[in-house]
């Protein structure tokens, strides 16, 4: 059984030890698990402010001077969507296999503006669709 890192919360060292136990990571791998750990840690505590576990979701405050009541509602649910998506996309940047067919998901490379850019292609050689169409076409 693989030791889950100090600091972890139940919800993290569970989901660390369900992982890190069946496949060897290496060591990017690990602070990606790491970091999905703490993400679920996080989702933990703001689902028991959802759920009305913590009185710190909604307050009520009385103004004195202006006998105004205020409603302050926290951004709890906002920033529970927001780590739970954090927490997929570092699960799924692990590329563990398959269970069943023992395959690794494909991987994507940076696209779009983090791609990098070479111009006439991919690499040496290579000829675009542009190019191709240029060519065929006399022009």
């Amino acid at each position: 059984m693989t030791k889950a890192p100090a600091g972890l919360g139940a919800g993290g060292r569970q989901l660390w030890r369900s992982i890190a136990d069946d496949y060897e990571l290496d060591a990017v791998q690990q602070v990606q698990l790491l970091e999905a750990c703490r993400a679920k840690d996080r989702l933990d505590k703001l689902d028991g402010l959802l759920r009305g576990n913590v009185d710190v979701w909604v307050r009520l405050t009385h103004r004195l001077q202006t006998e105004d009541y205020e409603l302050k509602v926290d951004a709890a649910l906002t920033q529970a969507n927001a780590t739970a998506n954090l927490m997929k996309q570092l699960l799924a940047a692990l590329r563990l296999p398959d269970a069943k067919t023992g395959k690794r998901p494909q991987y994507r490379g940076p696209r779009g503006a983090q791609a990098p850019s070479v111009p006439g292609g991919k690499g040496p050689g290579t000829v675009t669709a542009l190019e191709k169409f240029r060519q065929a076409s006399g022009g």
